[in-house]
């Protein structure tokens, strides 16, 4: 007789769906013409980057399977928000580094603002260590996918 797992890849879908479909809820209620993944964009620049080069965050951007795009989609993505004036060094005929610009900066705080309050909830009834956890769980499975995907031993 097996045993059915305690976390399975469809229960982390299944939350990261849940969590999508608040963000963008949110954001159309709050009348922002920011996308959910241009936020993912802003976040992610403004936590790890600047990005040294634009073919990084490209590459990044691409690999990112819960963004649904591919390396056009990310430079679809990436020249718009430069459009908006949010980033700079962002073209892949650019130097970089990809950078938000101050507007970026800006717009990444209105959302954190507007967001948060909403999103708190979620992980704010859940125990601090138990949260620690699933962050090292999570990390560790990102880790071990990207291994096994790349043919590389665990």
């Amino acid at each position: 007789m097996t045993t059915t797992p305690t976390l399975t890849g469809q229960d982390i879908a299944e939350a990261e769906g849940a969590v999508t479909a608040l963000l963008e809820a949110t954001l159309v209620a709050s009348g922002f013409s920011t996308t959910a993944n241009e936020y993912a964009v802003l976040r992610a620049v403004a936590a790890r980057g600047p990005y040294p080069t634009p073919a990084a965050l490209h590459g990044f951007l691409a690999g990112q399977r819960q963004l649904g795009i591919d390396a056009t989609g990310a430079a679809t993505l990436l020249a718009g928000m430069q459009n908006k004036g949010f980033l700079t060094g962002s073209g892949l005929d650019e130097p970089g580094p990809v950078q938000l610009t101050p507007e970026g900066r800006t717009e990444l705080g209105r959302l954190t603002q507007t967001v948060g309050p909403l999103t708190r909830p979620i992980f704010g009834g859940s125990d601090p260590e138990e949260l620690a956890t699933a962050h090292r769980v999570l990390t560790s499975i990102i880790e071990r996918a990207n291994k096994l995907r790349l043919g590389q031993e665990l």
